[in-house]
């Protein structure tokens, strides 16, 4: 099996999108922290928290393929995170 080579800004790519992932990872947290989290919030929030932390380290494997078609996807998760916090905002008023 022959590995592509990564340009500098593939490799760049990669990396903004790494700390978007450890931004994200935070948000979450804070999500499962908030003692107002209702318990169908925190489930999802834990599933959620589960898959950017797989991805974050997919990413920083140094031996795997395909990362930037990850990078690609990664928008449409982030916005579940949206969904938790405005689903959470609503239980709490």
């Amino acid at each position: 099996m022959v590995m592509r080579i990564l340009t500098k800004d593939e490799n760049q790519a990669i990396k903004d999108e790494i700390e978007t992932l450890d931004y994200n990872i935070q948000k979450v947290d804070n999500i499962l922290a908030n003692e107002k989290t209702p318990y169908s919030v925190g489930i999802n929030a834990e599933k959620l928290l589960s898959i950017l932390n797989k991805i974050k380290n997919y990413l920083l494997n140094e031996n795997v393929n395909n990362k930037l078609l990850f990078i690609q996807r990664l928008p449409l998760l982030y916005l579940q995170i949206h969904k938790l916090g405005v689903r959470n905002e609503n239980k709490s008023n």
